[in-house]
């Protein structure tokens, strides 16, 4: 079994590995997504598929990225929920970050009147 530290350090990696990869996928996005609203949308799509963290096995503390706990729930199911149990909470975060780009998109709209 893992320590809490190994724990501590795999959670320092992945964050890591995130900040990389994210500037990556943006200049992917303005290459192949020339509209700037669904360049936005599909920036906001990726850091809630990465970042969203969902408790990986119910009865104990640790998190781990709900993409991957997805993936492990459609090969081996451990509950009835199976990866909608990781799914749900990806799509809560992505409607989340969709209503506050709204809200900035809107506040900045008036701020400017």
């Amino acid at each position: 079994m893992y320590t809490v530290e190994n724990y501590i350090w795999g959670l320092v990696a992945y964050s890591l590995g995130c900040l990389l990869i994210a500037p990556l996928l943006w200049k992917f996005s303005r290459v192949a997504l020339r509209w700037t609203p669904l360049r936005i949308l599909f920036g906001l799509f990726v850091a809630a598929f990465l970042l969203t963290p969902i408790k990986a096995y119910q009865d104990m503390d640790f998190i781990a990225p709900a993409w991957v706990v997805a993936g492990f729930e459609m090969v081996r199911p451990t509950t009835v929920e199976g990866p909608f149990r990781a799914l749900m909470p990806m799509m809560a975060a992505f409607l989340g970050l969709v209503l506050l780009y709204i809200l900035f998109v809107v506040t900045r709209h008036f701020a400017r009147r």
